[in-house]
């Protein structure tokens, strides 16, 4: 027994509209890693990492600090510090999380 299906067709977009949408354009080297990064190659990584509320707060954060560390000296790699980032971020959310069972079973 064969079963029928119908074809899918092609959603036509008109040129009036397809002018309206642009993507900022992602140049890459190698693996992603130049400094400074790109806004929208961080907010893939935290989109990846499914925390891409976190991806701007980083980016305003790094951006402010001309991407350098408190001596003064530049970071080479975005990615380590956007992990750092993350884990920091999920110890403090694992943190409010105790002290507010904390709070509930004292209370």
């Amino acid at each position: 027994m064969v079963f029928q299906t119908t074809k899918r067709k092609a959603k036509r977009i008109s040129a009036e509209n397809r002018t309206i949408y642009k993507p900022e354009a992602v140049y890459q080297n190698g693996f992603g890693t130049e400094m400074p990064p790109q806004k929208r190659l961080v907010e893939i990584y935290f989109d990846q990492k499914e925390l891409i509320s976190q991806a701007h707060a980083f980016f305003d954060y790094y951006e402010k600090a001309n991407w350098c560390s408190p001596k003064g000296t530049p970071y080479r790699n975005w990615k380590l510090l956007a992990g750092d980032w993350i884990f920091n971020y999920e110890q403090e959310k694992k943190l409010q999380k105790r002290q507010r069972e904390n709070a509930l079973l004292k209370g």
